[in-house]
């Protein structure tokens, strides 16, 4: 045999097992072999939550309130869930919003009050009493005070040398604008539905959440002059934001009572020392005397 053919034989044999080879080769495929899926539903219970938007001191019924679904882990202490209180729902109908209840939000305990009095009083928080003024627009920053707004309190006065207007009290949280307590549910709705942002558009009672001493104070202010309320930022409602100003809520005001000179400090709150000593020198009291 040729030496040509021999080499031509060996080529051939060479491709040939190549060939056989790589097709070898392909036919192999690896098998991956899925086990069965297994779907863990998370454990369950029931929470009360607000199916509807319940506002200030609204009164919590079956309409607004029901069972929901609850992931177990998601549960916290202060929820009301149906396996620690089966008889939940039954116990919150009638109870009072202290705070605005968004649906969907669960019912927690420190929102709500049990009574059989007026709303007003649920939502007073304790040691405070609720102080109605009557002002209008141009003196309420347009009419734009809502309540939960904080405000500062103007009293404004005539006197021998002029008008006189100064701040007697700071930083009080505003609880209604008339008959409208919050921004949601049916004690939240505006006067004017076609301008939701503004409380009202003349004149209104504005009610203050104010100590004993401040209310006192307000009422005299009404008495002897205009009382206006100035809005403050929202970065301003907690307090001692005032601390580093001069607060005249702490200047004395002088009262006559059956006669005899008195003094109030006004802006101070229960955790003070509200005294009312004689009036070593009236004239000298920064405020003008109301007579009782």
């Amino acid at each position: 045999m040729k030496p040509t053919s021999i080499v031509l034989l060996l080529v051939a044999l060479i491709a040939g097992g190549l060939a056989a080879f790589l097709a070898t080769q392909q036919s192999r495929q690896v098998q991956v072999v899925a086990g069965p899926t297994t779907v863990v539903q998370e454990a369950k219970t029931q929470v009360l939550v607000a199916v509807a938007p319940i506002g200030v001191g609204e009164r919590l019924s079956t309409q607004s309130v029901q069972w929901a679904d609850w992931p177990e882990g998601a549960v916290r202490a202060d929820y009301i869930s149906i396996a620690a209180r089966p008889e939940g729902l039954t116990d919150i109908t009638g109870a009072v919003a202290r705070f605005e209840i968004f649906p969907g939000e669960p019912i927690i305990e420190q929102k709500i009050v049990r009574t059989g009095q007026g709303y007003m009083s649920a939502v007073l928080d304790k040691g405070k009493r609720g102080v109605s003024v009557a002002v209008e627009a141009a003196s309420a920053s347009g009419g734009f005070i809502m309540p939960n707004d904080h405000v500062d309190v103007v009293s404004s006065r005539q006197t021998n040398t002029g008008l006189i207007s100064e701040t007697i009290i700071h930083n009080v949280k505003v609880l209604a604008i008339n008959l409208r307590l919050g921004e949601t549910g049916a004690t939240g709705k505006p006067e004017d539905p076609e301008n939701p942002n503004a409380a009202f558009q003349s004149k209104a009672i504005a009610t203050l959440e104010l100590s004993p001493q401040e209310g006192e104070a307000v009422i005299n202010a009404a008495q002897i002059g205009t009382v206006s309320l100035s809005l403050r930022s929202i970065a301003d409602f907690a307090p001692g934001s005032d601390d580093n100003l001069a607060r005249k809520s702490n200047q004395n005001i002088r009262l006559i009572r059956f006669g005899a000179d008195t003094t109030v400090v006004a802006g101070q709150n229960d955790a003070g020392s509200a005294e009312s000593t004689p009036a070593a020198d009236p004239d000298a009291l920064p405020a003008t005397a109301v007579t009782q």
